[in-house]
């Protein structure tokens, strides 16, 4: 088979390439395996790989230091890209112009995100490349397509989550779109699309609650697509009663400036699997978490770590790969952003440490019931009522009398009540706080002071 190779393949960077994306590979779906944000972006960098190149050959080449930073064909990092080569071959994806709806004329099809790949050494110029190609089936409409959306890698580079990368290709397709409007769906069909797991694999709870997939994946997609990208993106509900039943995204073009990109961005970042290992994580486990995780999130979690680690005014860590992990689980580490640089911090210095912990217990509890709140009032009227129930029968018979008849005459209008309430609801949504929580507040804290 002849090899297909770039244009100019040793100037041409991928990286800051810019991508047309036919529509159907856009609002993808997958029905076996997970699309994780890694899995997304390879994808991006092979598909502008392949629409750079030139016409003859079915298959494309690209340096695998244009994917990895530091790359080398027996190093660590060939075993991310294998990784996920693996997955795209694998993962079966529904390809669709975007939306559910069955209407005249609109096509349907499935097959994987790639046909097949190689990992490969010159042995003249001993430079790396990774070699692929698509199913002929779609070959032509991915890399000639007639509907296409213009996609910069570098904004890709800055997005951390791949719910993020997901809303951000869908909605700068419809920038041009004189209503600037999505297309308007069932909150239930963009639950896989923007968290990149088959419904068949996402938890009970995850496919029947609006609530947790907004808290989990809407809010944080558009947060980081307004902060880093080149356009701003507004969720709109529509609800069926109280109900919120379809979704869908105004989105316009940004006028304040935007942050800084990285001039030569990389797909995989394999220093994260590195710190992983350094803390005590088995190298194949850490590239399994690397695979599965969100990067943001990793960062997060090994920054706090570390610093955990480097403390001296906190009780020595007794396994830092169960904090590490747990944190990572959980998603309680704050944003690397929002870190400071030193460990501890002076208000670790400015009092003892039995204060210091009551202090954080009273703020940290603060700080969840202002969350158990926000999570109270996007509840409908029977989800309240249930709520108000199960706290009668599992908390108020072991307060003190003076707190249960205020419950009784006044509610959530009684201050005590609602204090009471909510720690009781936060308690029951997320649970004990951890020291981990803790140190996670205290850290999100001291950048804020």
């Amino acid at each position: 088979m002849a090899t297909k190779r770039a244009k100019k393949t040793d100037v041409v960077s991928p990286s800051s390439a810019e991508l047309r994306k036919a529509v159907e590979a856009i609002a993808i779906q997958p029905k076996s395996g997970k699309i994780t944000l890694l899995t997304r972006k390879l994808f991006n960098v092979l598909l502008a790989v392949a629409q750079q190149a030139d016409e003859s050959g079915d298959t494309y080449r690209a340096l695998l230091s244009d994917i990895v930073a530091n790359s080398a064909f027996d190093s660590n990092d060939t075993a991310l890209v294998k990784e996920h080569l693996r997955r795209m071959v694998s993962v079966q994806v529904e390809w669709s112009t975007g939306t559910s709806s069955q209407k005249p004329g609109r096509k349907w099809g499935i097959s994987t995100l790639i046909a097949d790949a190689e990992i490969l050494e010159d042995p003249t110029t001993r430079r790396v490349w990774v070699e692929f190609s698509f199913a002929p089936k779609i070959k032509k409409k991915l890399l000639d397509p007639v509907q296409y959306a213009r996609l910069s890698l570098q904004f890709q580079s800055q997005l951390r989550s791949s719910a993020g990368l997901a809303l951000y290709e869908i909605c700068v397709r419809y920038l041009t779109n004189p209503s600037h409007l999505t297309m308007r769906e069932s909150w239930e069909w963009w639950r896989p699309i923007l968290s990149g797991t088959p419904d068949t694999e996402a938890g009970d709870e995850a496919k029947r609650e609006y609530k947790y997939f907004k808290r989990d994946y809407l809010r944080p997609a558009i947060a980081e697509v307004n902060a880093v990208t080149n356009i701003f993106v507004e969720l709109i509900e529509h609800r069926e009663g109280r109900r919120v039943a379809e979704i869908q995204f105004r989105v316009t073009e940004r006028k304040q400036p935007m942050l800084a990109l990285d001039e030569h961005p990389n797909v995989f970042d394999s220093t994260l699997v590195d710190r992983m290992v350094k803390i005590g994580i088995p190298l194949k486990e850490a590239q399994t978490l690397y695979a599965d995780s969100e990067e943001n999130r990793i960062r997060a979690a090994l920054q706090m770590t570390e610093q955990r680690m480097r403390s001296t005014s906190l009780p020595p860590v007794r396994s830092a790969p169960a904090l590490f992990k747990d944190a990572l689980k959980k998603g309680y580490a704050p944003p690397v952003e929002s870190l400071p640089s030193g460990s501890g911090g002076k208000a670790a210095v400015a009092a003892p440490a039995d204060d210091l912990k009551a202090r954080l217990l009273g703020e940290y509890s603060a700080y969840r019931r202002k969350e158990a709140r926000a999570l109270y009032d996007e509840q409908g009227d029977s989800e309240r009522e249930v709520a108000r129930r199960s706290f009668e029968e599992d908390e108020l018979p072991d307060l003190g009398s003076h707190m249960r008849d205020d419950w009784r005459r006044r509610g959530l209008d009684s201050k005590l009540a609602e204090t009471a309430f909510f720690d009781w609801l936060a308690r029951k949504t997320w649970g004990e706080p951890t020291d981990g929580d803790l140190l996670a507040f205290t850290l999100s804290q001291s950048r804020a002071a």
